[in-house]
C-alpha cells in the first residue's frame, strides 16, 4: 500500500492542479493507494509518522523540497526509517534534491519509477532534533531562504534570484568559530554551505561533487564578500565553478559544528527550523539511513 502525501501549496499551487492526474496513475498501474494533502506546515511530518507506525511500506512525498523535508524528519521520527521506502514525485518549485537523482520531468514515468520500487540507502543529516535530506546552509543563503519564504509571487529559480537581490540589500558577514572533522579554525564568512546533495536554492550548485549516499558531506564556505563580488559570484555558484575561487573553500567530512557571539540564521532543505540553540550549531551526518526509490 502507498501512502501518498502531498502538498497543494507547492509551487505556488501549481502542485494541487496534479492531484487527479497522479490518482489516475496509480489506479491505472494497479497500485493501491491512501492520498492526503497538507492544508499547514508541518503537517506532513505528522503524516509519514503515521504512516509508519500503520505499517505503510512506501510513502510518496509528492510536493517540492520542504515536502520532502518533512516526510523525511516523519520517517526518521518514528523510529523506524528501515521499514519504509521513500517516493518522489517532484512537482514544487525548485526542486531541488530531485536534482542528484535522473528523476523523469514525466509525471507517468516518474510513477513507473515507484512502481519498480528499485531502492538507493542515501545519507541524511541531523542538526538538533531536526532531518534534512539535501543541504543546510548559514548565513547569506540562510538570508535568501527566508526571503524567498515570504514571497508569495515569485516561484522557482526566479524567486530565489529576487530573494538574492533583498538579501544583497541587508547583507552581513559572520565571524564563526568552524570545527571540521576535529580541526577548529575561525572565519569571517559570507555562507556555509553543508551539502549532502548538489543543489539548493532552485539552481545553484554550491556543493557541485557532493553525493548523497558517499557518508561525507561536501562543506563550501565562501569569504566575506562586498555586494559588488556577490553579484559576480552568482554565476559562477548557479554553474557550480565556483569552487577553484580563491574566496571559496570545500572541505568533507561527517560533521561539522559552527559557532558564533551572534544569532546564525539557518535554513535546510529550503525549510526554516527553530533551533534551541543558533549560536553553535553541530550538524552530523547519519549514513545509509533513508531507503529511497530511484530509477
Amino acid at each position: 500500500m502507498y501512502k501518498i502525501i502531498l502538498n497543494p501549496f507547492a509551487g505556488k499551487g501549481k502542485a494541487f492542479k496534479q492531484v487527479r492526474k497522479i490518482e489516475e496513475l496509480f489506479l491505472n498501474n494497479n497500485m493501491p493507494y491512501e492520498l492526503v494533502l497538507t492544508d499547514c506546515s508541518r503537517q506532513a511530518i505528522d503524516f509519514a509518522h503515521e504512516a509508519v507506525v500503520r505499517g505503510y511500506e512506501y510513502i510518496i512525498a509528492a510536493g517540492g523540497d520542504g515536502t520532502i523535508n518533512e516526510v523525511v524528519n516523519g520517517i526518521m521520527r518514528s523510529g523506524y526509517p528501515e521499514n519504509v521506502k521513500l517516493g518522489i514525485i517532484p512537482i514544487g518549485g525548485g526542486n531541488d534534491f530531485s536534482k542528484n537523482i535522473p528523476y523523469s520531468k514525466k509525471l507517468k514515468e516518474n510513477i513507473q519509477v515507484i512502481q519498480k520500487g528499485h531502492t538507493r540507502l542515501v545519507d541524511i543529516g541531523q542538526v538538533e532534533n531536526y532531518y534534512f535530506i539535501n543541504t543546510l546552509g548559514v548565513g547569506f543563503d540562510a538570508q535568501v531562504a527566508i526571503s524567498y519564504t515570504k514571497n508569495k509571487w515569485l516561484n522557482g529559480f526566479p524567486g530565489y534570484l529576487y530573494a538574492v537581490l533583498k538579501a544583497l540589500v541587508h547583507k552581513k558577514s559572520y565571524n564563526v568559530k568552524l570545527s571540521i572533522n576535529g580541526d577548529t579554525f575561525e572565519q569571517n564568512a559570507l555562507l556555509i554551505s553543508v551539502g549532502n546533495g548538489i543543489c539548493c536554492g532552485g539552481q545553484f550548485y554550491l556543493t557541485p561533487n557532493a553525493c548523497i549516499d558517499d557518508g561525507e558531506f561536501d562543506f563550501c564556505v565562501v569569504d566575506k564578500l562586498s555586494r559588488r563580488e556577490i553579484i559576480k559570484f552568482i554565476p559562477r555558484g548557479i554553474k557550480g565553478t565556483h569552487t577553484s575561487l580563491p574566496v571559496v573553500h570545500i572541505y568533507r567530512g561527517k560533521m561539522i559544528t559552527i559557532t558564533s557571539d551572534n544569532e546564525l540564521p539557518l535554513y535546510l532543505d529550503g525549510e526554516i527550523p527553530i533551533l534551541a540553540d543558533s549560536l553553535h550549531i553541530h550538524v552530523e551526518l547519519l549514513t545509509k539511513t533513508i531507503q529511497l526509490i530511484v530509477p
